[in-house]
């Protein structure tokens, strides 16, 4: 049954000129077609030149980009819509998630085991300065509030690769969170989609910057638990 299904692989990226061409290298195939789109989220390095250089080969790889930059959810938004596949997938370009561990993500949804796939680094042993302690724990706070408004097990919000089918990402409404991982979670659970957590094994950035800033994006993951609250529990007490 997998075969049956097609896959996009979004690498939504900002100055990355040093990961990206090994990231895009790794992906493998999956499914009866692999699709890998690069959306340039405003890069003043040069991300773009050296995507448009692998153009040629191989086929199946795109490329966006744009000026300004407008963040990662706007970046993930751009590269969906675009996407041809029938599984679309998120992958970070400094390879935090390996792109070898993608077909991980595939395999459920091409099986029917699931409508959606989670990455969750919170399972494994991570490498040594992955993630800090502070992180660490803001991650698994918010993972217990998304559980509870979800109703569902999740222990990773911001896993940097989720999977989803394109029929149903289609009916999501993107925009709301800077990273797009919550829009798409609030979605599912909306949906009602079958979704499935991976345990992925979690890399230190090797190359490049994080574009992560823990103290700014905290008030915007609070801001995002009550965009949740609202669209999961109190539009769901007033109908």
């Amino acid at each position: 049954m997998g075969k049956d299904f097609s896959c996009s692989v979004i690498i939504p990226c900002h100055n990355e000129e040093e990961n990206i061409a090994e990231c895009i290298e790794r992906i493998p195939k999956m499914g009866n077609f692999t699709e890998i789109i690069v959306v340039d989220d405003g890069s003043t390095d040069k991300t773009k030149d050296v995507v448009q250089k692998m153009l040629a080969n191989p086929n199946n790889l795109k490329l966006i980009s744009y000026s300004p930059n407008k963040g990662k959810g706007f970046a993930v938004r751009k590269g969906f819509d675009e996407a041809k596949g029938d599984v679309l997938m998120i992958l970070d370009a400094d390879m935090s998630v390996p792109p070898e561990e993608l077909p991980l993500f595939f395999s459920p949804i091409a099986k029917g085991e699931a409508e959606a796939v989670n990455g969750t680094r919170l399972i494994y042993p991570m490498e040594k300065g992955a993630m800090s302690h502070f992180r660490h724990f803001g991650n698994k706070i918010f993972a217990l509030i998304f559980a509870w408004l979800m109703k569902r097990r999740i222990t990773d919000t911001l896993c940097g690769t989720k999977a989803i089918l394109k029929k149903h990402y289609e009916r999501i409404q993107m925009g709301r969170c800077p990273w797009g991982d919550f829009d798409i979670l609030i979605g599912i659970a909306k949906l009602n989609l079958k979704m499935k957590e991976i345990p992925i094994h979690y890399k230190r950035r090797r190359k490049g910057k994080s574009k992560m800033r823990i103290f700014k994006d905290g008030g915007v993951f609070l801001r995002m638990c009550w965009y949740g609250v609202k669209e999961l529990k109190l539009r769901i007490s007033m109908i």
